[in-house]
């Protein structure tokens, strides 16, 4: 079974293919299958609104385990064929109880999905979220588009789109979920650290060699601020993957015609046609020499200092990784470091900052930071999933809100002022004792040195929850 378990979690445009969410604990998993596998995942994950896995992309094994689950999951409940239209409504419901420093807290929710298969090559995908908690936050592993965190305004809409597809060009519209990137633990350019951007996007596929995705969004239609995306994914073999990307935020009274054209580069068309737009470039990769062994980076250029006559600093982002899965005994292992250089995110303009609702567009770390994570996981005893995490972050005085000023200049350290750590160790055992159930319990700590910035402030954080969660 080489492509089985690959076309039918990955692929969306018919029913049973709408995706993995975002939140789903299972999408550490669905890493660890590609890892295991001869070909790679594409550059674009959840691949909602993609109709191509990529060139190569096979999963080897059999749905048992937790192969299984990520089919289930990718899989509306159930079917109705209403005069050729097929409707499938689905959701799940979560209950949580955890404490948090100290604090026990109670949390529920429920989401309600709609899928409408229109036409053959046209569908509609909806999903709404309404949520309540003792502490006015959702449970965890819910839905990961929440919204509405005004107290007592927990429905929100995650996602809701129309999307065409003929398999090789494909078209949608609406708020559409996307992470970009290889990374297991953050990416970049664009990530699910915020909610999903409501946007036009166009995706092509060509001769199992070449997949490109160009998107233009709406960031804050009150003021009139816009992000366009475009990404071209490369596969010179099988088992490499390069992916090249570009993004620009920017403030205009209208659509911006020039960033929506997706085949120029718009680097060019910033610096001499616009004023001071915010402006990404991106290049990442995936390699796989073995199966069961995967390297992949990241490196996120928001500005690089080619003509330095101001003595600048560069901002730039890096994330590098490898993942190694030994299928016979169902264990996986992800080891990943992340640097952010101070100021990247930020601008010199407030409404060019790299902010959905508030929210990173890109990696969640932040400015001014790095971080290294490594993560074990077992499956061996299935039904039960185990995931050990440890991580160390260091994090500066940095933050995108100082935006870009005019004293910052090259040299000092990295991070900057007075650096906090914090160490962390956690674990998170998943049971899966039903197709349609699954129990979650979760424990954490974290050990803080100069606690938010402040010199000698010390303090620890513990951490622990369990949480069900139904699927209908």
């Amino acid at each position: 079974m080489t492509s089985a378990v690959i076309a039918l979690v990955l692929l969306t445009g018919s029913p049973e293919q709408t995706g993995l969410p975002l939140s789903d604990p299972l999408n550490w998993w669905l890493y660890m299958m590609g890892t295991s596998s001869a070909g790679l995942l594409p550059g674009t994950l959840p691949l909602t609104g993609s109709d191509f896995p990529g060139p190569g992309s096979e999963i080897h094994g059999s749905l048992a385990g937790p192969e299984g689950s990520i089919r289930e999951r990718s899989f509306p409940g159930g079917l109705m064929d209403l005069e050729g239209i097929t409707l499938d409504i689905s959701g799940t419901a979560a209950g949580e109880v955890l404490t948090l420093d100290g604090e026990t807290e109670t949390r529920c929710g429920a989401t309600a999905g709609l899928y409408v298969n229109i036409l053959p090559n046209l569908y509609l995908h909806e999903q709404l979220s309404l949520w309540t908690g003792s502490d006015e936050m959702p449970p965890d592993y819910f839905s990961p588009f929440h919204q509405g965190m005004e107290k007592g305004r927990h429905l929100y809409v995650d996602l809701g789109y129309l999307r065409w597809s003929n398999g090789t060009v494909a078209a949608g519209f609406g708020r559409i979920p996307q992470r970009w990137g290889p990374g297991r633990f953050t990416q970049l350019l664009l990530s699910d650290n915020g909610p999903p951007l409501d946007m036009l996007k166009f995706d092509l596929s060509l001769w199992d060699i070449i997949g490109f995705t160009g998107l233009t969004a709406t960031v804050d239609s009150d003021s009139g601020t816009y992000l366009a995306a475009h990404r071209l994914d490369i596969f010179p073999t099988g088992n490499l993957r390069i992916g090249l990307s570009e993004a620009i935020l920017f403030k205009s009274s209208g659509l911006e015609f020039a960033y929506m054209n997706p085949v120029v580069p718009w680097y060019p068309v910033q610096w001499n046609e616009r004023d001071d737009d915010n402006a990404f470039m991106a290049v990442d990769a995936s390699w796989k020499p073995i199966e069961g062994l995967e390297g992949y980076c990241e490196l996120l250029i928001d500005d690089i200092q080619y003509e330095n006559e101001g003595d600048r600093p560069n901002k730039l982002g890096l994330t590098a990784g490898v993942s190694a899965y030994l299928s016979p005994v169902s264990l996986g292992t992800v080891l990943e470091y992340t640097r952010i250089d101070r100021y990247v995110y930020s601008q010199r303009r407030p409404c060019n900052y790299y902010l959905h609702h508030g929210e990173i567009i890109g990696s969640g770390l932040g400015p001014d930071a790095d971080r290294v994570t490594m993560s074990m996981g077992t499956a061996a005893a299935w039904p039960l999933l185990a995931e050990v995490t440890l991580d160390h972050t260091r994090h500066g005085e940095g933050t995108v809100q100082e935006g870009w000023p005019d004293s910052a200049s090259t040299g000092g350290k990295f991070p900057s002022g007075t650096v906090e750590h914090s160490t962390g160790a956690g674990v998170h055992l998943g049971w899966y004792p039903l197709s349609e159930l699954e129990v979650h319990g979760m424990a954490s700590n974290r050990w803080f040195r100069n606690m938010d910035n402040i010199h000698g402030q010390s303090g620890t954080r513990f951490d622990a929850a369990l949480e069900l969660i139904y699927h209908w």
